[in-house]
């Protein structure tokens, strides 16, 4: 990764990344949100200008391997560079990748992946240990360690601000907080389970699966679901604006950002192919993915770390699209079934419930921060200049969602952002302010 200028101001209104200057080493243009999507805390699109990189979205041929032996090949790259360590949250997507990293390890002799659990004392719906554990002992798991998480995971906390004062803001905002996890894998390997939720959740086909394989009954809802399913792309993409303003919770935004938010998530979910053969593999092609795992990688190569996703492995979901077939699988259980049968007891594949993160990654650290923030880098030219273009943000609205018990994830890039705009210049050393 090689150290890049920050961009120029590309008016008085707003800056590109509207951080100033990060201390060392800023991560080039193709990695950087752009100051619409600090705003809104998503990141939409396609992006063609990672095209290229080592997460280029290129569409790989599985042929007729089965997607949980495409899984162990990719596990295995990771598994030849020790250190490896498995990012394990006890969740499905880490339980799966863990269980295929000791498998392979055990069967091929290699020296056992070591798993990385963050916890969170004192957060009680951060709490995962019961189904760690549980998973631990299935699996035979003999290195395993446990590390305080609050510390990490505060947005603004001491492991954050170093590396963001180092690259600016990036996607996803919680990258900063694998400082300890990249440090163990030094000179290694580290495998993560992102993007379960997207490669095993619904997709387009889902309804006309569940209706066609009588898993759900054909009622009103179901028929509203088929028609905007099977209608022509431009009665998708309304369709999908009319539910992502009557759903989208995005009060911290001023009204004209938030219809062009609504706009561009439609016309993202408008794209997706009917068939889900070709949809699957195009997850690699939506700009958030694409963005995060540029990240991730290269936050890792800057701390010596290959790191490896086998479930966003473009041979993997192109196995996955073909065991699925053109309508895909009925639901996440199915799709996770699929993939995972062998290696995962029943009631982890079948597991609903999920940990929630907000209130730990808006720690001590964030909130002193937020109680003292006074408009820096939304609304107050000249003191860090614009975060985002004037008239984007709404600067009270904003401050109530940081003072919320659970902030929105949606608002972490621009927390990120505002405590770069408000530091002093020039610096000598990174924390919060």
């Amino acid at each position: 990764m090689m150290p890049v200028e920050p961009e120029p101001v590309a008016s008085s209104e707003s800056v590109p990344l509207a951080t100033g200057a990060p201390d060392d080493t800023a991560l080039s243009a193709p990695y950087r949100m752009t100051p619409q999507e600090i705003a809104w805390g998503f990141v939409t699109g396609e992006p063609a200008h990672i095209e290229g990189t080592a997460t280029g979205a290129r569409v790989a041929r599985a042929g007729a391997r089965d997607p949980l032996d495409v899984l162990r090949a990719v596990v295995a790259r990771a598994l030849l560079r020790p250190p490896c360590l498995v990012e394990f949250s006890g969740g499905r997507d880490s339980s799966l990748v863990l269980a295929v990293a000791l498998e392979v390890a055990r069967r091929e002799s290699l020296p056992l992946p070591v798993a990385v659990t963050f916890r969170f004392p004192g957060y009680p719906e951060a709490d995962e240990s019961a189904w760690q554990e549980a998973v631990v002992r299935h699996l035979g798991v003999t290195e395993w360690v446990r590390l305080d998480g609050v510390p990490s995971f505060d947005l603004l906390g001491p492991t954050s601000t170093t590396s963001l004062g180092r690259t600016g803001v990036v996607w996803p905002p919680l990258a900063h907080s694998r400082g300890p996890v990249l440090a163990m894998a030094r000179g290694g390997s580290l495998v993560t389970g992102e993007g379960g939720d997207e490669v095993f959740g619904a997709g387009r086909a889902t309804p006309l699966r569940q209706v066609l394989g009588r898993m759900a009954p054909l009622d009103a809802r179901a028929a509203r679901h088929l028609a905007l399913a099977l209608a022509p792309r431009p009665l998708r993409r309304a369709g999908y604006r009319r539910l992502y303003r009557r759903h989208l919770e995005v009060p911290w935004l001023a009204p004209g950002a938030t219809d062009e938010l609504v706009s561009q998530l439609a016309a993202e979910a408008a794209r997706e192919p009917l068939d889900q053969r070709r949809a699957l593999p195009r997850l690699r092609l939506r700009r958030s993915v694409a963005l995060g795992l540029a990240t991730v990688d290269a936050l890792a190569a800057a701390a010596g770390v290959q790191c490896v996703h086998p479930l966003l492995d473009s041979t993997f979901l192109a196995a996955l699209a073909r065991k699925g077939g053109p309508l895909g699988f009925t639901g996440r259980d199915a799709a996770m079934a699929a993939a995972a049968s062998e290696v995962l007891p029943r009631p982890v594949l079948r597991r609903h419930t999920k940990a929630r993160f907000n209130a730990v990654a808006f720690g001590p650290h964030s909130r002193r921060f937020a109680a003292r923030w006074r408009g820096e880098g939304v609304c107050v030219p000249g003191r860090g200049g614009f975060v985002v273009p004037p008239g984007t943000v709404d600067a009270e609205r904003l401050a109530a969602m940081w003072a919320a018990p659970e902030p929105p994830a949606g608002t972490f890039a621009l927390l990120q952002a505002c405590w770069l705009a408000a530091r002093p210049r020039p610096t000598t050393g990174i924390g919060a302010p």
